[in-house]
């Protein structure tokens, strides 16, 4: 339900190219780039920050040369390659959309705001966020490009592709950022990187990540690295079997990576879905000569240095999972009678004998005496909610507090723009909040609808530049945002009124906190060592 979300909100975003009269030049240590401008900021779309090494596409980013004549930044239609919501992509994808404030310059540097898209590391692009309403709060907002599927997350145990591409040309962006984007008037020393979903999620493990630091502070929204199934041991036989699958008589892995580098990338990217591969960030194989990502299993991941400094916005939705559960037929609930034992066999270290005991406890807490059906609709889009989603981010923020973290936690509840909001115990669905921050195929049609998106952008826009999402009381925001402190909970609960809250779903989390410390997870070191 979660890709299909993103998939409906990303189908068709406006582009501005086609609104903007006047050019901008910026002269960077590339070359020059030209942009346009546009009511209240300048626009620079597709502007390349690596490249893709064609003999190796699945392998690290390369720099990319120089400019020897201006580059007109003025394509936003460049993706990856991808074969689901949308049927396309190049290899040479490796792009930057740049949203600047008129106000920007190298005499009054602003700070940024980076940007890595969701989409379970298969879909997606910087193309689908406009970021011009956040930047007319005056800050600059750029939308990332990298690669998925295999080009993007083969995990395998081989020094040319040992895991992680397409976390690695996030890495590529933040250095392009860092080097260049004080010639936009932007202040390279204060970068928030913020994602959501599974670029939240790649926000998460950012923060724990073996590179330089190349950001002061990070928002992570409906993400986690212990989302189930976010974080995986390598499958050293994927490209062996992609490769197979296509038709190749191959048997090592070089040889299948030399074979899949001459296929076309839509033929790969769906050979991989017809495969139904899960390719996703991964613990690398430590290489001597190789730089790695991460190479510890998740339970392990730890970098109090960094955590401690960087200020970190984190939250969900009210009801994630709601959606999935809404307006269905008795017939859709019949397949779901074994959810709870698959959702635990899948991602749990659990014996047969545990997990029939363990699922009827699961299903007792959740469920009580009701039958798997629409009856039960609120009660399961919560446990799938919880299962999915929430609890990972309840334990991410846990971590952080245990390393020192500066954290804000919210929980967005607005439904005024949901198309479930006259269904009974509606909430905000997984991920209802991004329509309000950036420009997408959703029009606002009510002066409520744009209250929201004036609050959001501006508690965005403030953590961007102060680390703090309400410095002070103001007639749009006259609450004030009160961070996590040791074992407290606090988060701002954001509607059309707003209110500090404390310890969100506290007897569900719970539950899930003594179930997870008596069970290892499938991601857990002792799974991934076996």
């Amino acid at each position: 339900m979660f890709i299909t979300l993103i998939f409906l909100l990303l189908c068709a975003v406006w582009s501005s190219v086609s609104a903007v009269s006047e050019n901008v030049t910026v002269e960077t240590k590339k070359g020059t780039i030209v942009g346009f401008k546009n009511d209240g900021y300048n626009v620079f779309f597709g502007v390349p920050y690596a490249k893709v090494d064609e003999g190796n596409p699945f392998g690290n980013y390369l720099d990319h040369e120089n400019f020897q004549q201006p580059f007109i930044a003025n394509d936003s239609s460049i993706i990856c390659p991808q074969v689901i919501s949308k049927v396309g992509g190049v290899l040479q994808c490796l792009r930057l959309n740049i949203y600047v404030p008129h106000t920007a310059n190298e005499n009054h540097p602003v700070p940024v705001l980076v940007w890595f898209h969701g989409g379970g590391f298969i879909f997606g692009s910087a193309n689908d966020y406009g970021g011009q309403h956040l930047a007319k709060h005056d800050i600059i907002v750029i939308t990332v490009n990298y690669r998925l599927g295999p080009y993007g997350f083969l995990c395998l145990d081989d020094e040319s592709v040992p895991g992680n591409q397409g976390l690695k040309d996030q890495i590529g962006a933040l250095r392009w950022v860092k080097e260049h984007i004080g010639a936009f008037g932007g202040d390279p020393d204060k970068v928030t990187i913020a994602g959501e979903s599974y670029g939240g999620g790649a926000v998460d493990l950012h923060l724990y990540s073996m590179y330089e630091t190349l950001f002061n502070k990070a928002i992570i929204e409906s993400g986690s690295i212990f989302t189930p199934g976010f974080y995986r041991h390598g499958d050293d036989k994927a490209a062996v079997t992609l490769a197979k699958h296509m038709g190749h008589r191959v048997r090592t892995t070089r040889k299948a990576l030399e074979a899949l580098a001459k296929e076309d990338p839509i033929d790969v990217m769906t050979a991989a879905r017809n495969l139904t591969m899960r390719l996703t960030p991964c613990r690398e194989t430590r290489f001597r000569r190789s730089q790695h990502f991460v190479t510890k299993c998740i339970n392990h991941l730890n970098n109090t240095d960094r955590i401690k400094k960087i200020p970190i916005m984190i939250g969900y939705n009210s009801k994630e999972d709601f959606g999935t559960y809404a307006n269905k037929q008795q017939d859709f609930y019949d397949n779901l009678q074994d959810i709870f034992s698959k959702d635990l066999q899948n991602n749990f270290d659990v014996t047969k004998s545990e997990l029939e005991k363990l699922s009827d406890i699961v299903r007792t807490f959740y469920l009580g005496s009701k039958k798997i059906g629409p009856e039960a609709m609120l009660e399961l889009s919560d446990y799938s909610s919880d299962f999915k989603l929430n609890f990972a981010v309840e334990k991410s923020v846990a971590r952080y507090m245990e390393q020192g973290g500066n954290v804000y936690k919210y929980m967005f509840s607005y439904i005024g723009g949901s198309e479930y909001q006259n269904v009974t115990g509606a909430g905000a669905i997984h991920t209802e909040e991004l329509k309000y921050l950036f420009e997408m195929t959703f029009e606002l049609k009510s002066d409520e609808q744009r209250m929201i998106r004036d609050k959001m952008t501006t508690m965005w826009a403030n953590f961007v530049k102060f680390g703090n999402p309400t410095p002070e009381k103001t007639p749009l925001l006259p609450v004030t945002w009160e961070p996590v402190t040791g074992n407290t909970r606090p988060y701002l609960n954001i509607d059309v009124t707003m209110s500090m809250e404390d310890h969100a779903y506290r007897e569900r989390m719970a539950f899930w906190d003594l179930f997870t410390q008596k069970y290892e997870t499938k991601s857990s070191c002792k799974k991934m060592s076996n």
